[in-house]
């Protein structure tokens, strides 16, 4: 069950990969396997990750960490039984599509890319960090203080990297890396399906710079209003500007955003299109049992116990 007043605001949100959602693909892919005995344990040890990044942050008191644990633990729940059986159904549905020559339209590939946005919208809404609001009121200045300077660390070592390398540098890598995880799952690019790719990545208008400047701005406006803790409607401001993070490139470039989305769209339907008989057969197998795992996990019996209370995170629908 997700509230009503966060379903309103994320429909103006951005659209990306849900977190619990890449760490379940970057899990499954370096492990090269769909097999539940890998997938599972990894996927069940979500919320570690999620607590480890949240203990780099700073030493906080036990009723801080009481606090995060309720949140990671509900939204590890909803996660598991909300979200999976519905990623299972979209992959089970690509696998299907995709194994048979001129099954796949150009509207499927829109309604795939609507649907995994829509997950990652619901993902980003659910977060723990959304209902920790009144934990960040309790803060001292000296763990502010400290979670600001990581924060900057982050990006200066993001920016870095990024800059260390020409653009032709970069699209050179990402067609690497591409080619790198559809190998693992048996998908080997044919020459022509490398060079669309590589068109596609020259193509695609890059925004990074741009989400530099705009994220410095809103970090900086972060820590200003997480220092304001004598504010009534604290959770209220805090609220508003986490739901700006989400759309800092759709509201600031909309037109550029859209062009690129487009794009992809675009080139993922020609790549489907061209696939061999070869390439249908072995991805769609490799995804469909992708599904089935995916599905399995999700009826998995959670270790974690959830109360009634909203306000620590979003609920499952039982009446669903």
């Amino acid at each position: 069950m997700i509230p009503t007043e966060h379903l309103t605001r994320a429909r103006r949100s951005a659209l990306r990969l849900p977190t619990a959602a890449l760490l379940l693909l970057t899990a499954l892919l370096a492990g090269c396997t769909n097999s539940k005995l890998i997938i599972g344990p990894l996927y069940n040890q979500l919320d570690n990750q999620i607590r480890s990044e949240f203990n780099k942050l700073g030493n906080f008191n036990d009723t801080q960490k009481d606090a995060f644990e309720q949140a990671v633990g509900t939204y590890h729940v909803w996660h598991r039984q909300s979200e999976m059986p519905q990623y299972a159904a979209l992959i089970s549905e690509i696998a299907s599509s995709i194994a048979q020559s001129g099954s796949t339209s150009q509207q499927d590939v829109e309604r795939w890319a609507m649907t995994a946005e829509h997950h990652s919208r619901l993902a980003r809404i659910c977060h723990p960090a959304n209902f920790l609001f009144d934990v960040m009121q309790t803060l001292t200045d000296e763990q502010i203080d400290f979670i600001e300077r990581r924060f900057k660390s982050e990006r200066k070592k993001n920016r870095e990297r990024y800059e260390s390398r020409t653009p032709k540098e970069r699209i050179e890598r990402r067609l690497k890396n591409m080619e790198k995880w559809a190998g693992r799952i048996g998908l080997d690019f044919t020459a022509s399906q490398r060079a669309a790719l590589r068109t596609s990545l020259t193509r695609q208008v890059s925004l990074r710079k741009e989400y530099y400047q705009l994220s410095d701005q809103w970090n900086r406006e972060l820590f200003n209003l997480a220092r304001a803790q004598h504010v009534p409607d604290y959770s209220d401001r805090l609220t508003a500007h986490m739901t700006k993070l989400w759309s800092l490139l759709e509201t600031a470039h909309p037109e550029q955003w859209q062009e690129n989305r487009e794009l992809w769209q675009t080139t993922a339907f020609n790549f489907v299109t061209s696939m061999t008989p070869e390439q249908r057969s072995s991805t769609s197998r490799w995804l469909s049992k992708l599904g089935n795992t995916v599905d399995a996990i999700s009826r998995d019996k959670p270790s974690f116990e959830v109360g009634n209370d909203p306000s620590v995170g979003c609920l499952v629908d039982s009446t669903s």
